[in-house]
């Protein structure tokens, strides 16, 4: 019996040894594939971007390169910053024409107000006083005669 188990141990040594074969001749075949797979695609990324014609510029085959792919995300930001800043800008413009016309209302303001403190100052005279009083009549005051004197008081009192 001994002798047949020697047989048995050698097939499953044979057997083993063809398993490991195979799993080695996958493994080698997997690795294989991946080389030819990574060095596809650096000769994609390589002639990608050297193949910008002015046909691919404008048949849009440009937007479907590596290169532009793995920008999306920066082209994103770009268009997101431009908008932002036309926003801006059109805010500060808003802001620039809403300065100007409150700058032109206040100086309306302050003419009209310089009118009005000139009219009432030349109304305030004494000689306009007296006139308005006299063309309605309503009053008795008249203008002095007599030039106005000084009253002096004593130290001793």
């Amino acid at each position: 019996m001994e002798e047949d188990n020697k047989p048995n141990i050698e097939e499953q040594d044979t057997e083993l040894t063809q398993d490991e074969v195979q799993e080695r001749e996958e493994r080698q075949k997997a690795i294989e594939a991946i080389k030819k797979f990574t060095e596809e695609d650096e000769e994609e990324d390589e002639d990608s971007l050297g193949e910008i014609t002015l046909k691919s510029i404008i048949g849009g085959d440009i937007l479907q390169s590596r290169f532009m792919l793995h920008q999306v995300v920066f082209f994103m930001f770009l268009v997101v910053l431009a908008i932002v800043y036309t926003g801006n800008r059109y805010a500060s413009q808003q802001d620039t024409l809403l300065i100007d016309s409150l700058k032109v209302e206040l100086q309306e303001e302050r003419n009209k107000v310089l009118t009005i403190e000139s009219d009432l100052l030349n109304a305030s005279r004494q000689s306009e006083i007296i006139k308005l009083l006299k063309a309605n009549g309503d009053s008795l005051l008249l203008n002095p005669t007599k030039p106005p004197f000084i009253i002096k008081e004593d130290d001793n009192q």
